[in-house]
């Protein structure tokens, strides 16, 4: 921390450290100081798995709220999806399925069939 303030007062840039800010950078310091020394205390065999396992849940932990929280935007009313696009898919796929393996292409481009009158309705009934 003390290499950060020196770096930041050398570029002459400000940082605005309140009281509460200093206090938190001691104290994650201390306690990122104090589970080096618990590793580096463990038998050599398991300082690696003990690093590992610091790091994960450290990220877990920040990771959580790092995040900046999101602002929900006022959206639409939620439609539904039209399936004509799938089932379009799902028709040609099921028509070339059906020179190789008859029964699952024919399902195929049935359930594809089905999906696109399902989805000309939909199209048809919004106009």
């Amino acid at each position: 921390m003390a290499q950060v303030l020196r770096y930041n007062t050398c570029m002459g840039q400000t940082t605005p450290n309140s009281d509460a800010s200093v206090k938190a950078e001691e104290q994650v310091e201390n306690l990122v100081a104090d589970i080096g020394r618990v590793i580096r205390a463990a038998e050599p065999e398991k300082r690696a798995g003990l690093k590992e396992l610091a790091e994960t849940l450290l990220h877990e932990e920040v990771s959580t709220f790092t995040e900046a929280p999101r602002q929900v935007e006022d959206a639409p009313g939620r439609s539904s999806a039209n399936p004509l696009a799938a089932g379009i898919l799902l028709g040609i796929l099921g028509l070339g399925l059906l020179l190789i393996i008859p029964l699952v292409g024919a399902t195929l481009a049935v359930i594809g069939l089905i999906l696109v009158i399902w989805g000309g309705i939909i199209s048809w009934s919004k106009k």
